[in-house]
């Protein structure tokens, strides 16, 4: 039986392995972050042809990537901002990444086990629609932003529902009480990012649309780019 209290937990061997372990830690971590850098990077420069992979031939590669983006997010996003570079690009890389991978799954599902998330950034400053912490707001289709045009073509398809969201949490709340079986989620690249993993995390297929340009009102999207989203999996359906 070993005598613990003859172990001294201060001797030069301890704090030696004990320093080797820290810097092993150290120089994984950095590793693990240049890794992932660098499959950002790559995936980032070659994201049209990403856009049209159908094979699953690829999936294993795309699979790892993402692994390692949710793994290193964190440092990876501050080596980024060190330099001066464009953060967002982690998460549209990831976005783009999980778009691929859940296409599939996502067309197969009906327009009408379908919703939209949409975010209120969107919407003109002078919409006059009301809020719900459970169910966002329902778009009044005044015409003045882009979401009106977004919901009647979703409507036209038979999506199952819009939602303006109201802020964080919403996305949780609206799984919970609608029980879609796809998502289509449209805000900044962050916003996406996170919400894409709180719904594919519960074996939700979903889609991102990222915005043209971000902020905290009028923000803009593009509409050719939802409208094919929407469309996914719907046949003969015209703009």
């Amino acid at each position: 039986m070993i005598d613990l209290g003859a172990i001294d937990i201060f001797s030069k061997d301890v704090l030696a392995c004990l320093g080797i372990l820290f810097v092993t830690l150290i120089l994984f971590f950095i590793l693990i972050t240049v890794i992932t850098l660098l499959v950002a990077y790559v995936i980032h420069r070659n994201r049209e042809k990403l856009k049209n992979i159908s094979s699953g031939s690829y999936f294993f590669f795309l699979n790892f990537a993402l692994f390692m983006l949710d793994l290193a997010y964190v440092p990876a996003k501050k080596v980024v901002n060190i330099v001066g570079g464009n953060p967002d690009i982690l998460d549209r890389v990831s976005i783009d990444i999980r778009n691929v991978l859940w296409r599939k799954k996502f067309s197969e599902v009906p327009p009408k086990e379908r919703i939209v998330i949409l975010p209120q950034c969107l919407r003109s400053l002078d919409c006059k629609t009301t809020f719900s912490s459970i169910e966002g707001a329902k778009c009044l289709k005044c015409g003045k932003c882009k979401i009106c045009k977004i919901v009647e073509k979703a409507e036209k398809l038979g999506y199952k529902g819009c939602y303006i969201a109201p802020g964080g949490g919403f996305v949780r709340r609206i799984l919970e009480k609608v029980k879609p079986k796809a998502v289509i989620g449209i805000a900044c690249p962050y916003e996406v990012n996170t919400g894409m993993i709180e719904v594919s995390n519960r074996g939700i297929a979903v889609q991102g649309v990222v915005l043209l340009r971000s902020g905290c009102v009028e923000t803009d999207v593009d509409l050719d780019e939802v409208f094919h989203t929407l469309e996914l999996g719907c046949k003969n359906e015209k703009r």
